[in-house]
């Protein structure tokens, strides 16, 4: 019995909130499984277990406290020592990507995944919230540049971050990236999982594939293709793709506006529309590879050799082949913008955001119609 008791006092009780959606989900999953295995190796002597809860965080940026609130309440309602929320809501700080801040008093700690970048998002988010608890577990919060600070440097946060002490209540301690603006921007595209793009317009592929059956069959387009120069050939794929993007940033309002706007809040809307151009230019990508090889497959079990021989000339073969599908491919994508005005907005925004970016959309939108609303008023004022 006192084996058990001295072995309880000594397990340390980690709780992660995370949202229960995508990548908060699953580095949660992961954290679980491999967090108490570090933090066993930086402070032995202590059994540490994870407990994960998935539960929708609330939104908030660094000024408010609002996740930090809810870390608090569930620590105090489930016994845990410390506990960690894991969103994918961005963290900014001026022009400075925030990756984690944390408090000594409440001993809680709010992880922002899209500053980690895009390359070993789980083995940096096990690193930076080992360094979290290090610090916390420490008595307070070493200033940076001392030895205390180097000393309790975990060895997987590696250069990529940075630990600062902000000058805001509440908070002892910041983590920061230190690429800047470039690796949230990146995370911001790899947490809106582009390649569900794909499967998310479905009037857009249905349009596509069934311009593509016209295409194929064109003996002009076979005549053009066979013609075209290598920059013909990569312009006309990447015209088509630009126009699809366009068409579907235009026709379903996916653009932020940053007119009239502080200058903070227009740095954040170009970083918004930038991971919006990224991501469907991605994701369009994606839908044009995998129809290139559905043509590519049809193309080679329809034609024979000898109606094909007639317009792409003799001594045809495989290349000449791909570069049909190509060109034809291009103008089936073009085609296909028609099909994605069957989709509603609603379903596009599903398709090409993650959960809180749809969220922050949603929010900015509510913000503006009271502005919306004033401007009409005062219009109409005027005119009177």
């Amino acid at each position: 019995m006192q084996d058990s008791r001295t072995q309880a006092s000594r397990t340390v009780v980690v709780g992660v909130l995370a949202d229960p959606v995508a990548a908060p989900a699953e580095v949660a999953q992961q954290l679980e499984e491999d967090l108490p295995g570090l933090l066993s190796d930086q402070e032995t002597g202590r059994e540490w277990r994870v407990e994960v809860r998935r539960e929708r965080l609330p939104s908030g940026d660094i000024r408010d406290f609002k996740m930090m609130d809810l870390a608090t309440e569930r620590k105090r309602q489930r016994g845990w020592d410390f506990a960690v929320c894991v969103t994918d809501l961005p963290m900014v700080s001026g022009r400075q990507p925030v990756v984690a801040d944390a408090s000594d008093g409440r001993d809680v700690a709010v992880v922002s995944l899209p500053a980690f970048g895009a390359m070993a998002l789980r083995r940096r988010v096990r690193g930076v919230v080992a360094q979290l608890i290090a610090d916390m577990r420490g008595e307070g919060t070493p200033d940076e540049g001392t030895e205390e600070h180097r000393r309790r440097r975990v060895g997987a946060l590696s250069g990529a971050f940075r630990r600062t002490t902000p000058k805001q209540d509440g908070i002892d301690l910041r983590i920061v990236a230190t690429r800047g603006r470039l690796r949230l921007l990146v995370g911001m595209v790899r947490d809106n999982r582009p390649w569900r793009l794909v499967s998310g317009l479905r009037g857009a592929l249905v349009g596509a594939f069934a311009f593509s059956a016209f295409y194929l069959i064109n003996t002009t387009v076979w005549q053009l293709a066979v013609t075209m120069s290598v920059w013909q050939r990569v312009a006309v794929v990447l015209g088509s793709i630009t126009v699809m993007l366009t068409w579907l940033i235009v026709y379903h309002h996916l653009w932020e506006r940053t007119r009239d706007r502080p200058a903070q809040e227009r740095e954040r809307m170009v970083l918004f529309n930038a991971s919006t151009v990224l991501t469907l230019g991605i994701g369009l990508a994606c839908g044009y590879v995998a129809l290139f090889v559905l043509n590519l497959i049809a193309a080679l079990i329809l034609f024979t050799s000898e109606v094909f021989g007639q317009y792409a000339g003799p001594g045809h073969g495989l290349p000449e082949y791909l570069m049909v599908v190509l060109v034809a491919t291009a103008a089936a994508t073009v085609a296909g913008a028609i099909g994605s005005g069957f989709e509603s907005e609603e379903s596009v925004r599903e398709a090409a955001y993650s959960y809180r970016e749809r969220e922050r959309r949603e929010a900015l939108r509510r913000s503006r119609a009271p502005e919306t609303d004033q401007e009409t008023s005062d219009d109409t004022t005027r005119d009177a």
